[in-house]
């Protein structure tokens, strides 16, 4: 059984002149990033997985789970072609993860990622920025991960951190 971690991008500061690409955090998506850090603490296995898309907005929020978990930012993988990747080519990468570890990390962007979780798990969900989906994936290797072969164990919101 691998678990992977699906996250979208923390909410990035509007577009004003400059590339989508190069779109940094706001400050409410760098402290959604810092809370989701808090929240998955325990869930991350040092030295799993963590494929990123190379964007300022995805690095970044990646740097801050990182930051939060005391790993190095040498863990970030970063996936060049992950810019507004299409699920599939998601799922390519993280068909070729080693099996070593039993949990991977995504960070990337919509639609891709909401379209990820759908074909993993049948289940329309859309991801809110700074949302993660945590999948159960009921295969023993990363490459036997396909269509329907998830589960999904979970879903963090910025909106679920907050107390009523």
């Amino acid at each position: 059984m691998k678990r992977l971690f699906i996250v979208r991008h923390g909410k990035a500061q509007p577009q004003s002149g400059g590339s989508d690409f190069d779109r940094p955090l706001s400050p409410q998506g760098e402290a959604d990033a810092h809370t989701l850090g808090q929240w998955t603490a325990e869930a991350r296995q040092p030295g799993a997985p963590l494929c990123v898309s190379p964007s300022v907005r995805t690095t970044s929020t990646a740097q801050c789970l990182v930051d939060v978990w005391g790993e190095p930012s040498s863990h970030i993988q970063l996936e060049e072609q992950a810019y507004l990747a299409s699920d599939r080519a998601w799922l390519g990468w993280i068909n070729a993860w080693p099996d070593a570890h039993d949990t991977g990390w995504i960070v990337g962007h919509n639609p891709g990622l909401s379209e990820l979780v759908e074909r993993l798990t049948d289940q329309p969900i859309w991801l809110p920025t700074c949302g993660l989906a945590e999948i159960t994936l009921h295969v023993d290797a990363w490459a036997e991960a396909f269509a329907g072969t998830g589960r999904l164990r979970g879903l963090f919101t910025p909106k679920s951190a907050m107390k009523p």
